[in-house]
This record gives structure tokens, sequence and C-alpha cells, in this order.
């Protein structure tokens, strides 16, 4: 079982690796249910007080970097302040209720709805919540 549980730990720390590449997939999620799991499984070992605090401020780095290039990519195509609040609402609530999947799908569906409401156009409101998987 242990094995089986590392080779898990390896697969999602391969994911990870993956995710800073491809801008669908979340970055810091498979870091943090790699490293709890690997903690899970060697509970002898204790992580500094510096591999937390580093590992926490990347992760709050990763998220910022993530929602700045949401805000980007929504300005360049069109989209209003409001839209990138609804973006961030978006992230936010489909991690919450959708887990890791739920930051891509979240700000999408979010945005198409609040800008098809909002101007009743399909083909622009499609273009801007696309622009979210893309940042």
């Amino acid at each position: 079982m242990e094995i089986f549980l590392i080779i898990m730990v390896l697969i999602l720390f391969a994911v990870e690796i993956a995710a800073i590449f491809l801008p669908v997939l979340p970055d810091s999620v498979f870091f943090w249910a790699a490293v709890i799991l690997y903690k899970l499984i060697k509970t002898n070992i204790s992580y500094s007080a510096y591999f937390w605090t580093g590992a926490v401020l990347i992760t709050v780095i990763i998220f910022l970097a993530d929602y700045l290039a949401n805000a980007y990519f929504i300005k360049k195509q069109g989209g209003s302040n409001r839209t990138i609040m609804v973006a961030v609402i978006g992230m936010l609530a489909g991690t919450i209720f959708l887990g890791p999947l739920g930051f891509i799908i979240g700000p999408f569906l979010l945005i198409f709805i609040a800008e098809y409401w909002q101007s009743r156009n399909k083909k622009n409101s499609f273009k801007l919540a696309l622009s979210s998987i893309f940042a």
C-alpha cells in the first residue's frame, strides 16, 4: 500500500510540473496534495519552518500571478472591471465547490453568464469567458 501511495505522490508532483506549463491546470493544488499525502505516508518526517514559509509564499505568489494574468487577458479582450471581479469570484467559488477543476470552470461559467446577461451577445461573452481559461 505504501508503494502505491508513493507512486501517487510522484504522479501528483509530475502533474504539478505539467501544470506549470499548461495554463488549463491549476498550479499549486497538486503540489499541496502531494506534500500532504507524503506527510501522511512518512510520519517520521517533519518539514522545517523554512519549508512551510517558502511553500506558502510561493503558493500565494502563484495565485496572485493567476489572478493578475486573468485580469490582464480579460481586459485585453475588452472586459470591464466588473468582469474581472466576476472572474475572481468564479475562481474562489469554483475551487470551493468543484475542487481543482473549479478553478477553470468557475470563472468561465460566471464570466459567460455575467457578460451574456449584460450584453446579450453570445460571441463576445464566449470570447471573454475563453480568455479566462488561457490566462
